[in-house]
């Protein structure tokens, strides 16, 4: 993990499964409710996992059920198919990613608007470096999933760019060189690390820990060009 800092400050390893996850037998069952999370947990956990080893296209609802260790009927009673499966894990790796920057931003209140640009940038990268398969499916794979993930994509980015647009707001207030910068410009500047951030996972070995940290820097340089005033 290229980050600064000791073990400690690293963010937990990102993970879709509930957090109870051996479900008790006999008379001390689970009611049908928590049952039906934990199935759900591990069918996100588990077409996230085998997209990004097999490829969306190789990755049938036969081998998401397999891992996941639930029947067709269970997969069935929450999911369509396989592509809402996957748009439903999506959906919750980017909230609990938005929360993982969002937290590392908030630690370092106080801090120069620059340093809290870097926090949750490297957060960011941190989120996939600690989670190779959600890196792969989410960032290389969901590319070819079909438009309905593109659409999801899309709205991720504009919840990425409407938290950029809040920090520009701070920087502008102690910074008169920054300023609060159109909404395109922001989208652009996400989407643009997200591609860097693309590239890097495509070239890495299938199952292999991505090492995203030499693009801290460009990324960084990126946001803050959009975020300063033009001379």
């Amino acid at each position: 993990m290229s980050t600064t800092g000791s073990d400690e400050d690293l963010p937990a390893v990102l993970t879709l499964m509930p957090s109870r996850l051996d479900l008790p037998r006999g008379r001390a069952a689970l009611p049908g409710s928590e049952v039906a999370a934990s199935q759900q947990g591990r069918i996100l956990q588990a077409v996230t996992e085998e997209v990004a080893a097999r490829g969306y296209g190789a990755t049938s609802v036969r081998h998401v059920i397999a891992r996941a260790r639930v029947s067709r009927s269970a997969f069935y009673a929450s999911f369509t198919d396989k592509q809402d499966a996957f748009a439903r894990a999506h959906l919750q790796a980017s909230r609990q990613l938005l929360g993982l920057i969002r937290d590392r931003v908030a630690d370092a209140s106080g801090a120069p608007w620059r340093e809290r640009l870097r926090a949750g940038i490297q957060a960011y990268l941190d989120g996939f470096e600690n989670a190779p398969a959600y890196a792969v499916s989410f960032m290389v794979e969901l590319r070819g999933a079909g438009s309905l993930l593109l659409d999801q994509r899309d709205q991720v980015l504009q919840r990425h760019a409407r938290n950029l647009a809040w920090l520009a707001e701070q920087a502008a207030a102690e910074d008169p060189a920054a300023h609060r910068p159109p909404d395109l410009e922001l989208i652009g500047a996400i989407g643009a690390a997200d591609e860097l951030a693309t590239r890097a996972i495509r070239v890495t070995a299938t199952g292999a820990r991505p090492d995203l940290g030499s693009l801290l820097a460009p990324i960084a340089d990126i946001h803050e060009a959009v975020l300063i005033h033009r001379r």
